[in-house]
């Protein structure tokens, strides 16, 4: 697929944009090409699920997959080769672990732009043999020739193997806690606690589950998932929670929690499994899916928690049954996706158990309305196997324009690469995706908000490290536009409170924003010739209007890309082979519809 780059400046913004060719299709159909692409036969570590981590681990723009394995076979990596097909490299570049490994996470721990793999084991359901030299926790460093290294002791990610000896892992996440721009692991045990792990910013971690109220519990807990709820800049933490009530933990600012959980309505109460985070009725907030076993004689069900929340007040309510999606079986995987483009988020959920052996996926299409409702299109779409489905997450594996998605299934079944195929002569839908990127440790933009206005529509999406159940999609936000070519606003909420807008952005594009340093066009740290050549591209004389593209370059916004804004770039020009000089953080905080 052809790629032709155009690299534009917009302040402290680096702004990357790749034009595709392709446009998705209204009418969609899921079809599974594992096989024809790469993916191998896998398996999955006994009993309840396992998950998959779905980033760019090379900083290709393509998206790749680690897969965690059952003891004795190695773990997968899989190389996205940008056309669509993988190739799996895991022993190649130290990855290929035989231990019992559950689920995993990217994440840069140590500020180096390069992601980094956490992977998590247990014991469950084995016997003792099986947990000799147990290694709870895994951290694999990526080093600059794209290699790996397990530096966990060194690391001090260390947990007594007791505390794991017959327990089943729950989920993994990993945001910036405290506001120093270093993510924190969450790792979460099913019939037990979670730990809470603070990075210490010199590549070391402690284990602070107990002292900030998050792992004081033993509990059943399965996905956690890392956001600033109450909009007051702190990160917060929800955490899934089987047979009793979830848990918000609500950021104290001094590395402790409090759970309000039941003050915001988010203390649901049944089986609560695998959640997803979006915007599906476009209303500027986040709302909530959270997957249950479907059992009405115990008033179990799926439950979308639609945010009510005002400024200062939490408040989430369950629509699901009014929405049409609270049958999902026995569910586990969700995830929030515009699988047709059309601007309005759908729900895809998978699902299974021992003494459900015929449950089929779930797949609900957002429908719109006042309320929205969704319909059940499972089988017209193809999304409808009865695997016993366990992690699923959606990306565009081929960026082709589309989200695909991948299902990890349980107990013998396969890995399903879902590509998302035209059905039918529908028109073509349009789409954004936006990699929002960043100088200094936070380089994913981890819990960064990114919005994007066509006409009176403004959708919205969150940055995270994990998300679904025992899953990670990739740090960027796919929006479907329809039949807009032009996104009117862009709008990126940075997570150190500031705010960038770019208005005027074409569709059918994947840009990549750059926070951090003026002039650096391509966003290789340095500000250099190539950077002045393309601002010379743009260059006006008084009066002599923009080109479209042209326009971030604009910094004073007087209409020209001129001296002045040539006075802002040279501030940071090194020449050919000098270094970048970094500008002062910015501090300020940008206000968010509805706390959040």
């Amino acid at each position: 697929m052809p790629i032709s780059p155009r690299l534009v400046p917009f302040g402290a913004i680096v702004v990357v944009w790749c034009a595709i060719s392709y446009h998705a299709n209204a009418q969609i159909q899921f079809v599974e090409v594992g096989d024809q692409r790469g993916i191998e036969p896998f398996a999955m570590a006994a009993w309840l699920g396992g998950g998959a981590a779905v980033a760019d681990f090379d900083n290709d723009g393509d998206i790749d997959i680690f897969v965690p394995n059952a003891a004795g076979v190695p773990d997968q990596l899989y190389r996205n080769l940008g056309t669509g097909q993988f190739e799996e490299i895991a022993g190649l570049v130290g990855l290929a672990s035989i231990d019992r490994s559950r689920l995993a996470l990217w994440f840069d721990y140590d500020a180096d732009g390069l992601l980094d793999l956490a992977v998590a084991t247990d014991c469950c359901c084995q016997d003792n043999d099986s947990c000799d030299n147990l290694t709870p926790l895994r951290l694999f460093h990526q080093i600059d020739d794209g290699q790996f290294v397990d530096v966990t002791v060194a690391a001090g990610l260390v947990e007594d193997a007791t505390f794991v000896f017959n327990m089943h892992r729950g989920g993994i996440c990993a945001g910036d806690i405290n506001r120093d721009g270093f993510p924190e692991l969450l790792v979460t045990t099913w019939h037990g606690r979670a730990s809470l792990f603070l990075n210490n910013t010199d590549g070391t971690f402690t284990d602070i589950g107990i002292s900030s109220g998050v792992g004081v519990e033993s509990a059943s807990h399965w996905q956690p998932m890392m956001h600033d709820f109450d909009g007051d800049g702190w990160v917060d933490i929800y955490i899934a929670i089987d047979f009793a009530a979830n848990r918000l933990w609500v950021n104290q600012h001094d590395n402790t929690f409090v759970d309000i959980a039941s003050q915001a309505g988010l203390d649901n109460a049944m089986n609560d499994m695998g959640m997803s985070l979006g915007d599906y009725d476009n209303d500027g907030d986040l709302d909530i899916y959270i997957t249950n076993r479907y059992s009405l004689p115990q008033n179990f069900w799926n439950v979308l928690l639609r945010n009510d929340s005002t400024s200062g007040q939490l408040s989430f309510t369950d629509v699901a049954p009014a929405a049409g999606v609270e049958n999902g079986y026995w569910g586990w995987g969700t995830t929030f996706m515009d699988a047709d483009n059309d601007g309005l988020l759908d729900i895809a959920e998978t699902n299974g158990y021992f003494s459900n052996p015929v449950d089929p996926s779930k797949f609900f299409l957002n429908v719109g309305g006042d309320p929205v409702t969704f319909a059940d299109v499972s089988t017209e779409v193809g999304f409808d196997d009865t695997n016993w489905g366990s992690a699923l997450m959606a990306f565009d594996s081929d960026r082709d324009g589309d989200l695909d998605m991948l299902e990890v299934t349980a107990q013998g079944g396969p890995l399903r690469l879902l590509e998302n195929q035209p059905a039918g002569p529908g028109p073509a839908n349009n789409y954004l995706v936006v990699r929002p990127r960043m100088l200094g440790p936070n380089h994913r933009g981890l819990g960064a908000i990114i919005r994007a206005q066509v006409g009176a529509t403004t959708q919205m999406r969150l940055i995270t490290a994990g998300t679904s159940f025992m899953g990670q999609e990739p740090a960027e936000a796919f929006f479907g536009v329809g039949q807009a070519t032009t996104v009117d606003t862009l709008i990126v909420e940075w997570p150190d409170g500031s705010r960038t807008q770019i208005n005027g952005v074409p569709t059918n594009q994947a840009i990549t924003l750059t926070h951090g340093l003026d002039g650096d066009h391509d966003a290789d740290l340095d500000v250099d010739l190539d950077d002045y050549a393309r601002f010379l591209d743009c260059r006006t004389v008084p009066g002599g209007g923009l080109a479209a593209l042209c326009a971030p370059f604009d910094g004073d916004s007087d209409g020209d890309v001129d001296a002045a804004d040539f006075a802002a770039f040279q501030r940071f020009f090194t020449g050919p082979t000098g270094a970048a000089q970094m500008p002062a953080p910015v501090s300020r905080r940008a206000s968010v519809p509805n706390g959040l």
